[in-house]
């Protein structure tokens, strides 16, 4: 092909799809101080991105979250944005001074470093360029609905948005308040923020009996799929996950097995069933080896997660366990082509001094 045919044909693909050469976020270098001379010269909004090295949700924020077009080009754009590990240099005390207990947390602030609001844990694109687009309007955020909550203390919906807020980022303060109040100030649920305060507070309380006669009484609500997820979790943890396994059966035809929530928690919930086994010391060549079928029917619900990348690790170190080198070498190569860290270096190279001995 001639070069300005080569030409021409890239700007066709480029015009029909509009995303061949869509830009990652970018990142700015230097100095916390540094960061907030550039906002304030620029008059932006900053968007600090706290991560350590072992955080793997960091690692899919980087993946699937920065390299969206849509949320590059309205960062890139809007806000200096800035990426600290919070574990080094000045990373730890400007995680004291965010009060970031969780990773990844992004704290959205002024430019002169006054928290505006955050998002804390891993959130998808679509969601993440909502709420960084609030951000930068200085609306929904904790500081908007507390001035609200000011003026109208008694509103349903801006005390449940209130609890939310909380909720979603982690924040210490008493929910509790604010949903009872939510409850009190509209018992019929006229505005329809009852129904999901009343399922708040049943997970806050772990009260497995209240979350079922809430679905019953609340079919519609939205916090039902959570409600779903609360209900396997609770089971899951005493144990019975035969019980665990019906929640998520329910959840899975209500909702579809393609909702995103569902399908990380119950990948959660069979990568935490797999690695109670793989963590026992006393665990039978059997049990292991359920727990590796576990793993394999994990792989559809986590597949291009960096969980799939967790769940090879943990099949890798099963089949060590039971003497399977061949096999563990396999599937640590796998992990590892997903997501080279450390700890699978690690195993790999225990797996490569067994094959030498042997």
């Amino acid at each position: 092909m001639k070069p300005i045919f080569k030409i021409l044909f890239l700007i066709l693909i480029l015009f029909f799809t509009g995303k061949i050469y869509a830009e990652d976020v970018s990142f700015s270098n230097g100095t916390y101080q540094e960061i907030l001379d550039l906002a304030k010269q620029q008059d932006k909004v900053i968007m600090i991105d706290f991560v350590t090295d072992w955080c793997k949700w960091c690692v899919e924020t980087d993946r699937k979250v920065y390299t969206n077009p849509d949320v590059a080009s309205f960062a890139n754009l809007n806000q200096i944005n800035w990426k600290i590990d919070a574990e080094k240099g000045e990373g730890p005390e400007l995680a004291k001074k965010y009060s970031v207990k969780g990773f990844p947390t992004i704290v959205f602030t002024k430019s002169n470093g006054e928290e505006i609001d955050r998002i804390y844990g891993f959130v998808p694109a679509e969601q993440f360029l909502k709420l960084m687009k609030d951000y930068n309007s200085g609306i929904n955020t904790y500081s908007y609905f507390r001035q609200m909550l000011d003026k109208t203390p008694d509103d349903p919906e801006l005390n449940f948005k209130m609890a939310e807020k909380i909720t979603n980022n982690g924040l210490e303060e008493d929910v509790k308040i604010y949903l009872n109040k939510t409850i009190s100030t509209d018992p019929e649920n006229l505005k329809g923020y009852t129904d999901d305060s009343k399922f708040m507070l049943a997970y806050l309380n772990n009260d497995a009996d209240a979350l079922k006669n809430l679905i019953k009484e609340y079919p519609e609500s939205e916090k039902v799929k959570e409600g779903y997820i609360n209900l396997a979790s609770y089971y899951s943890d005493k144990n019975d996950d035969v019980t665990a396994e019906k929640y998520f059966a329910e959840a899975f035809d209500k909702y579809g097995k393609s909702d995103f929530d569902l399908v990380q928690n119950y990948g959660n919930y069979l990568i935490g069933k797999a690695y109670k086994t793989m963590k026992a010391e006393n665990s039978t060549k059997q049990e292991r080896d359920d727990a590796i079928k576990t793993l394999e029917k994990c792989v559809d619900y986590v597949k291009g997660t960096v969980n799939e990348a967790s769940t090879y690790y943990m099949m890798s170190e099963l089949y060590f366990q039971n003497k399977d080198i061949k096999k563990a070498g396999e599937f640590i190569d796998k992990a590892i082509s997903i997501y080279d860290k450390k700890s699978y270096r690690d195993q790999k190279e225990k797996i490569n001094k067994s094959e030498a001995k042997n």
